[in-house]
């Protein structure tokens, strides 16, 4: 088997908020340079990077033409690959509010739409079928003969909102992956198959129940056919933060890392994690699944 395809998630509020505006104020983020992140993360010897969309959507940062040309120039210097994350925050696919629905499905079409120009270069679009509202409102759903229902209802407004993300957009179905989230497992998967689109593993998701009483060693043996990337980390509750480096939250079951290296999974192996986090985990797959080849990693700072 090649290496692992070892990437990470380094753009998020926290690099933003912390590293630029802190730092440098409002003028911090016209200065900021994609590019020169992406960068970073392949200096620092990841094969893959995924870039999250809603960024660009929350703060006044710009993709110019040489930003463009300086990210496709990255990925024949270093041979890394990247994915993207359709933005999240506030979004909602499956809402009962067809306004909320419009809304986010414009979110999505205006995000993938500032990347145009990267879609050959993007192999992976994560997309969250639904969002909190749609979390919590299964939450609140206790009685048994409400909750299929319910179900049933927030993933055919999702289908709708994703058909008619595909029709604006015209991406490519195989590369859109549905990411688990706090949705029923099985319900995920019909709308994956109804869809013809592929699936995103979060391993801290379905070690944490978010999509109902799974078993994260099954569910590869059984659908990692159909997964075109991997979030890679522990259940960890800190917070408002869900996601740890694998072996703190003790629960990561090395058995999955074994299944991907026998299964010759080819997809991207994405860190959602801080950097340190990250290195962390690579330690702890050294450790526990000491057969499968990663790339060298070293702790140097993405940005």
């Amino acid at each position: 088997m090649k290496n692992f395809r070892l990437g990470i998630s380094p753009l998020n509020l926290e690099l933003v908020i912390d590293r630029v505006l802190k730092e440098k104020g409002l003028a911090g983020l016209s200065q900021f340079r994609l590019s020169d992140l992406i960068e970073g993360v392949a200096k620092a010897g990841y094969k893959h990077c995924e870039i999250t969309l809603d960024i660009f959507q929350l703060f006044p940062i710009q993709i110019t033409e040489e930003e463009i040309k300086k990210i496709k120039n990255i990925k024949q210097k270093y041979g890394i690959t990247y994915s993207a994350h359709f933005p999240f925050i506030s979004i909602e696919l499956a809402s009962p509010n067809k306004f909320i629905r419009e809304g986010s499905v414009n979110s999505i079409v205006d995000a993938f739409n500032s990347f145009i120009q990267l879609e050959d270069d993007i192999e992976v679009y994560v997309l969250h079928a639904t969002g909190e509202f749609i979390a919590d409102a299964m939450d609140f759903i206790m009685d048994p003969n409400i909750y299929p229902v319910a179900t049933n209802l927030f993933a055919d407004l999702s289908i709708q909102s994703i058909k008619e993300i595909i029709k604006r957009t015209g991406i490519d179905r195989n590369k859109i992956a549905i990411e688990t989230m706090e949705f029923p497992f099985e319900t995920t998967v019909k709308m994956i198959e109804k869809l013809g689109t592929k699936l995103c593993i979060d391993t801290a998701h379905i070690l944490g129940g978010f999509s109902g009483e799974c078993d994260l060693v099954d569910i590869a043996e059984k659908y990692l056919d159909i997964a075109a990337e991997i979030h890679l980390q522990d259940y960890l509750k800190k917070g408002l933060v869900d996601h740890g480096a694998l072996g703190t939250g003790k629960t990561f079951p090395p058995e999955f890392l074994n299944l991907l290296h026998q299964r010759n999974f080819t997809g991207p192996i994405v860190f959602e994690l801080p950097r340190s986090e990250a290195l962390k985990s690579i330690e702890y797959i050294k450790k526990f699944a000491p057969q499968i080849d990663l790339p060298n990693i070293k702790d140097l700072p993405f940005y």
